[in-house]
């Protein structure tokens, strides 16, 4: 038996079999006719457009979270869904150039709180201060084994470095804007 559809306002309100009423249209024996779609989202055979096709011609909303690739319908990476706003930006990242990139050492520092900055430059600071002690036990260790001969301008360059670390907390615009010391190099 024949199928038919009838349509109203460019809807399709019912697909029957058997004989046709008047104002209904014939449908193929092929088709793809769904009650409640419109026309527009079938061929003039009545197969269906696909889904790219109805996105495409504005008749379907692209799922959120995916594009169309080679005429295919893929999901995003997670970069292309940060960049699109769908996810939010990881922490100590930014956007840059329509790409996503760690921040600097220089912006992470500029987001902390004053309490923070202090405890970071005063860590680093140690960390400095530890470092040259390494240093200074490494070179004392030397001259006492006849390695190396003794270089006093050095040693109290040492000295004088590892004060000026220590000297950090009461420069004038800390802990905002820091003048490191340089590290003493042997002659």
């Amino acid at each position: 038996m024949a199928e038919y559809m009838i349509v109203e306002n460019n809807v399709i309100k019912g697909v029957y079999c058997g004989v046709s009423e008047s104002g209904a249209i014939n449908l193929p024996e092929n088709h793809q006719v769904r009650e409640g779609d419109t026309l527009d989202f079938y061929h003039s055979d009545f197969t269906r457009k696909s889904d790219v096709e109805l996105i495409q011609e504005n008749l379907m909303q692209m799922p959120g979270g995916y594009k169309i690739e080679n005429n295919n319908i893929v999901e995003m990476t997670s970069d292309e869904k940060i960049l699109a706003g769908l996810e939010p930006l990881p922490n100590n990242m930014k956007i840059e150039n329509g790409k996503i990139l760690s921040k600097t050492e220089s912006e992470l520092f500029q987001e902390l709180t004053i309490e923070e900055k202090e405890k970071y430059i005063r860590d680093k600071r140690d960390n400095l201060i530890n470092s040259a002690d390494t240093i200074l036990l490494k070179y004392q260790e030397q001259v006492e084994l006849g390695i190396i001969d003794e270089d006093n301008e050095y040693r109290l360059a040492l000295l004088q470095y590892k004060e000026n670390l220590r000297n950090i907390p009461e420069q004038k615009e800390f802990p905002e804007n820091v003048i490191w010391p340089e590290l003493p190099k042997r002659a």
